[in-house]
């Protein structure tokens, strides 16, 4: 396996895997696996795009940087529709140290943006809508922005787990989806990571764009580790 594979193995051993089934949840204890009724509520109505939701919400605060940092708002603020993967603030603090803020650095900016844009899917996809379709079908997968499916099955009754593009478990859908005015917010509690791969080397003699951030020249995994693109180790 290549040597980011095994770092973002690791990571989804120690961070993404200790998510629980938290859709059922009605109390502070984790619920069993096999989870329980959502609870049938009114959905609230759209109180802006997705990208203005994550960054109104206290939950979604590193979420809403990496965003920016990889140059994403536009795609949540368009017409849409789109859906995002929404991870918490308690997932990103599974990562290993320096992990956020190497992602947030401008230098790995395309590393950040393989990160967000795996997050995202064109379409509405509210937990109602998932819940209905994954009960006629063993698994729906999804492609993402990234170009790399993301994967959902049951785990009970009403519990949605995610499987990433490392084929890892990535967490489970913790509560209701919002609707936005162009889109769905999911929410998350871990980090589906994307296999991630080196920046395409620029073409001989292209001038870089003005305001263009550095090349970045290791690609972060939410692993917290780098793979030299030099040394044939990515993805």
């Amino acid at each position: 396996m290549p040597m980011l594979n095994k770092v973002i193995t690791a990571f989804l051993t120690g961070a993404a895997l200790a998510a629980t089934p938290a859709l059922a949840q009605s109390s502070g204890t984790a619920p069993a696996q096999s989870g329980a009724p959502i609870p049938v509520q009114p959905t609230p109505a759209p109180s802006g795009t997705v990208a203005q939701m994550i960054a109104q919400s206290a939950d979604h605060s590193t979420l809403q940087k990496l965003i920016m940092a990889a140059g994403q708002s536009g795609a949540l603020s368009g017409t849409g529709p789109v859906t995002i993967f929404a991870p918490d603030d308690a997932a990103f603090g599974r990562l290993a140290p320096g992990t956020v803020n190497e992602l947030l650095d401008p230098s790995h900016q395309w590393s950040a943006q393989q990160v967000v844009k795996y997050l995202i899917v064109e379409g509405s996809y509210t937990t109602q809508d998932l819940l209905t379709k994954l009960k006629t079908t063993p698994t729906l997968t999804l492609n993402t922005l990234d170009g790399q499916p993301l994967t959902l099955s049951l785990a009970g009754p009403s519990a949605i787990a995610l499987t990433d593009a490392m084929g890892n478990k990535a967490g489970f859908i913790s509560k209701l989806s919002d609707k936005a005015s162009n889109g769905v917010v999911e929410y998350i509690n871990g980090i589906p990571s994307p296999k991630m791969l080196p920046k395409p080397a620029a073409a001989p003699g292209a001038a870089p764009a003005t305001g263009t951030p550095p090349a970045d020249t290791n690609t972060t995994s939410p692993a917290g580790g780098t793979t030299d693109q030099d040394s044939g180790n990515g993805g």
